[in-house]
Order: C-alpha cells, then sequence, then structure tokens
C-alpha cells in the first residue's frame, strides 16, 4: 500500500501537467495567467480556460503579442468582443473556437500582421469593422453558418487576394471589403 501511495504522489504533478496549455507565445500566458488562472499556480488550466466567457480588453493594444491559437480552448466564448485585439499588431495568427457565434465590432481591427485567422463554422455574424486594417490577411475563408458580413467588416485589408464568400451570406454591408486594392 505504501509503494502504491508513493508512486501516485509521484504522477499527481504528471497528471496537473498535462492539464495546463502550452502556449507558444510567452506574452499571451502571462496575459491569461494573470486574468484567469483562478488556482494560484502559475499556468493556465483547460479547464480555467474554457470558464472564460469574455475576454474583455486584456489584449487590446499589445504589440507584444504574436500567436494565440489556444485561443481554441478558451470554449466558454460566444463572443470575440468588441476591441479584443485592437491594433495588436504583432499578432500573426489566431484560432477562434468553436463555441465563438459572433466576431463583434472592431474585434482585430487594426491588427496589420495578422496573416492567419480559423474562423470556425460555429461564427453567424461578423461585425463592423471586425478585421478593418488587417493589411497582412491576404485570404480569407468565410464559413458556410455566416449570414452577415456587416459595414467596413474588412475595410482596408490591403493585402487581400482572395476571399471564399459562402451562400449562406445574405448580408454584406456598405464598404465591407473598401479599399481593399
Amino acid at each position: 500500500m505504501k509503494r502504491l501511495i508513493t508512486i501516485l504522489l509521484s504522477v499527481m504533478p504528471l497528471i496537473a501537467w498535462c492539464d495546463n496549455i502550452t502556449f507558444a507565445d510567452a506574452n499571451i500566458k502571462a496575459i491569461c495567467v494573470a486574468n484567469w488562472d483562478t488556482s494560484g499556480d502559475g499556468e493556465l488550466s483547460y479547464a480555467e480556460a474554457e470558464a472564460v466567457k469574455d475576454l474583455g480588453r486584456v489584449f487590446s493594444n499589445n504589440n507584444n503579442i504574436t500567436s494565440f491559437d489556444e485561443l481554441q480552448y478558451f470554449t466558454g466564448l460566444q463572443s470575440i468582443g468588441q476591441f479584443a485585439f485592437y491594433r495588436c499588431t504583432g499578432l500573426t495568427s489566431i484560432n477562434i473556437p468553436n463555441s465563438v457565434t459572433t466576431i463583434a465590432a472592431m474585434a482585430f481591427s487594426g491588427c496589420s500582421g495578422l496573416t492567419s485567422i480559423k474562423i470556425p463554422n460555429s461564427v453567424t455574424t461578423i461585425d463592423y469593422q471586425a478585421f478593418s486594417g488587417c493589411s497582412g490577411l491576404t485570404s480569407i475563408k468565410i464559413p458556410n453558418s455566416v449570414t452577415t458580413i456587416d459595414y467596413q467588416a474588412f475595410s482596408n485589408c490591403r493585402g487581400l487576394t482572395s476571399i471564399n464568400i459562402p451562400n449562406s451570406v445574405t448580408t454584406i454591408g456598405n464598404d465591407a471589403f473598401g479599399s481593399c486594392i
């Protein structure tokens, strides 16, 4: 019995370690831990990420963040809120979770370094100026779930050369692709 307890105690740190998200970007990890580490262990677990309902503006205007593909584990999110990643010029890639239905106004506006974004099939609305000024985007695939691309949603995306708009889109706002050369 004593041997079994010793083995279990030696494995416990591994179990806890496996439950934590491994972040590619240390700056993203620091922000996530500072805001959502409820256990106080200096890490962000999958359960802690899942419990997040709103990102707020904790990433907004941060030029030091580069990639946030781990956002896919924040499955409690239903929306990428207004200004969530506003003017994060160093942000190059992001992976939106399948729980999100709305990309809100100006969520990624001014993210000039953004070159890769995965929009899941759960998204129905891309709100006004959501990706305005994302000059690093060269192509984007709008999923079949999207019905609305709002006013200036992709305006000033000067690098955009290819976009796939499915038949599900029933509304495209004024200047949705304005100043896209």
